[in-house]
């Protein structure tokens, strides 16, 4: 079935509106039913509060997930999720070959050594 709208492509959305009682259909692609489909009520909503509170700060030295700071990982030796070897790879590109014996990646542990 082609798009009742555009005509030109295979319609694989069947949309239902309802006007003054009354059900219309159409047969659409997913094209033009993306560009018809009504925005949702609370997008404009969110988009508002969004500006108004404004995003999270997020402090330079701590992880933007988990909040781990360079000092707490330099104490513990312990990053506090994964994200936090890309938050902190320039601080850590140096200890790396000492860590891994001369190596930027971790290899895993050589069988039968502790």
């Amino acid at each position: 079935m082609i798009c009742q709208n555009c005509g030109r492509r295979e319609a694989t959305v069947l949309a239902q509106t309802v006007v003054h009682n009354q059900v219309k259909k159409a047969a659409l692609c997913a094209e033009c039913a993306a560009q018809l489909a009504p925005a949702h009520p609370f997008d404009a909503l969110a988009a508002a509060l969004e500006e108004l509170v404004g995003r999270p700060r997020v402090h330079p030295g701590r992880c933007p997930e988990c909040r781990t700071s360079f000092t707490e990982f330099r104490t513990t030796e312990r990053f506090g999720c994964p994200r936090c070897y890309e938050h902190f790879l320039p601080q850590i590109k140096d200890l790396l070959p000492r860590v891994h014996a001369g190596a930027y990646q971790h290899r895993g542990k050589t069988p039968g050594r502790r």
